[in-house]
């Protein structure tokens, strides 16, 4: 009978989590969607904006899992309290503590799955939405990013933004004994290892008689080019670790603050699992003091305001690290590690 109920609790909490984050996600899709309206063009019609949402959503869905989750196994708890089986629980010797864990069984499921499923094919599905509606929607990048400027051997690339394989806004320049021997530009190009491909559409100029029109140049981009503060987000947790390991030796400070920003972004996903178990256990706890006799809607509100407020604290903590140079893991770690003590005494009141 108990194994049952067991069973019975993992099982609704994951439903129910998996349900709060499809309705998070659809919520977040729909902002998403009429923001991009206002950019709807001939280009940019408004099938490639409801493809784009569509296809960006899976990824966007980690931005929101912590607090489903906790959601989730909130409700699961408090309608198992209603209808008694926690009851029954305790009365065959179950601590509030062990069915609050077991109850956090499913939500932890859905997020190691939501982990591995970004880093397989959900990250890449949003990379490949993001390429195509930038190079839609190029005229409005230009305006909107500044251009940065790299050397490789004889050659200087001008661009705005580098995603995954495809380099946005380009101006290329050839110099041979200090004079420009021709330019190339173009809306966008395609990197293949240390080569550039111009496309169809490339501009080409030429400052020398007898020019050779090349579709294919040598260039060395240095891996700092490639990723900015805004991308990193949407890295994966191995491309993160990677990043991280080429800026391990430098001494310059601005390698080392970006570094830092590479670090908070690789400690949440991999600490993600643990601090949303450490974070439903704290707020599990109150389904057996405070809230025991609370509304659903109630316990709904408590637990939204407790997964901001959570998340606005690492944020803020991590920041503080980061700013006075400390081991960033320590900043994202700290709130977890505060709400597990808390948590130790809460259940020992009960």
């Amino acid at each position: 009978m108990i194994k049952i109920f067991n069973k019975y609790l993992i099982k609704r909490s994951f439903y129910f989590s998996l349900a709060i984050l499809f309705i998070f996600g659809i919520l977040d899709s729909i902002f998403i969607f009429i923001s991009e309206l206002e950019k709807v063009s001939s280009d940019y019609s408004f099938f490639l904006i409801l493809k784009y949402v569509v296809f960006s959503m899976p990824h966007n869905l980690l931005d929101f899992i912590q607090g489903a989750c906790l959601l989730g196994v909130m409700l699961s708890l408090g309608m198992s309290h209603e209808e008694g089986n926690l009851n029954v629980l305790r009365s065959a010797g179950k601590s509030p503590f062990m069915m609050v864990l077991i109850s956090s069984i499913g939500a932890l499921i859905l997020v190691l799955s939501i982990l591995i499923l970004d880093e397989i094919a959900f990250k890449k599905l949003y990379v490949n939405e993001e390429v195509e509606r930038n190079i839609l929607l190029n005229k409005e990048i230009n305006n909107e990013n500044e251009i940065n400027w790299v050397k490789s051997g004889n050659s200087f690339l001008g661009f705005e933004n580098i995603i995954d394989d495809k380099i946005f806004n380009v101006m290329f320049f050839k110099v041979e004994d200090k004079k420009i021997i021709y330019s190339v530009k173009t809306d966008v190009l395609t990197i293949n290892k240390n080569e550039i491909i111009f496309d169809k559409n490339s501009i080409y100029k030429s400052f020398i008689d007898n020019f050779e029109k090349k579709d294919v140049e040598f260039f060395e981009i240095p891996i700092q080019s490639k990723i900015t503060f805004n991308n990193i987000k949407h890295l994966g947790i191995i491309e993160l670790n990677l990043y991280r390991q080429l800026f391990e030796n430098s001494v310059v400070q601005r390698d080392a603050l970006f570094k830092s920003h590479l670090d908070k972004s690789f400690y949440d996903k991999i600490f993600l699992p643990l601090s949303t178990l450490i974070l439903i256990l704290f707020f599990g706890s109150f389904i057996f003091t405070s809230l025991r006799d609370s509304t659903i809607g109630m316990r709904v509100v408590f637990a939204v305001v407790g997964a901001f407020i959570y998340q606005l604290i690492q944020d803020l903590t991590s920041g503080i690290f980061i700013s006075f140079g400390l081991p960033v893991i320590l900043g994202v770690i700290l709130p977890s590690l505060v709400l597990l003590a808390a948590s130790a005494v809460s259940y020992k009141k009960i």
